[in-house]
């Protein structure tokens, strides 16, 4: 673990600015290397991110064809569920575990968003409604892809969609 200069407290390897004081952090080559995540590590961050995709579109595209067929079973979000389940298995890297903080911040508000496009009546005209919704799925699909993408390049995982936690 490295330390900052100007408080000291304590960071990590993917921390690029203390988060008690916000000085930027400098270290050398082999600070660095020493406190990097391991491969499994950045594997297992990017497939927390990974996991809430079958969540996302069983809830988003087949709610509306498997609604009559099973009923309000669909409406229970495994896009949250699924990485929730899986945070309970790596709870011991920090870095993995920050990662699924994101991942689970930015699904409920996900959900909540379409959920209210679902339940709350549109105000505009129906032919709106389509693409509002499609955006909000393609677009949590999109972030949610980059955002594994920077999981596994040792990036901080922080979705530019999010209610800002710890």
């Amino acid at each position: 673990m490295a330390q900052c200069s100007a408080c000291k407290s304590e960071l990590t390897a993917y921390d690029r600015r203390c988060r008690t004081c916000g000085a930027g952090v400098v270290r050398s080559g082999s600070t660095i290397l020493a406190d990097a995540p391991s491969n499994w590590e950045l594997k297992y961050a990017r497939l927390c991110h990974l996991l809430a995709l079958p969540g996302m579109l069983i809830l988003a595209v087949f709610v509306d064809v498997v609604f009559d067929m099973v009923g309000l079973l669909v409406l229970v979000p495994l896009n949250l569920i699924i990485p929730f389940a899986f945070s309970l298995l790596y709870l011991k890297s920090r870095f993995v575990r920050s990662h699924l903080k994101q991942v689970v911040n930015f699904q409920v508000l996900w959900t909540l968003a379409i959920y209210a496009i679902w339940y709350v009546p549109f105000p505009l005209a129906e032919y709106l409604w389509w693409p509002v919704y499609f955006m909000i799925l393609l677009g949590g699909m999109l972030i949610v892809a980059i955002a594994s993408n920077d999981a596994g390049n040792a990036g901080d995982g922080k979705y530019p969609i999010r209610i800002p936690i710890g």
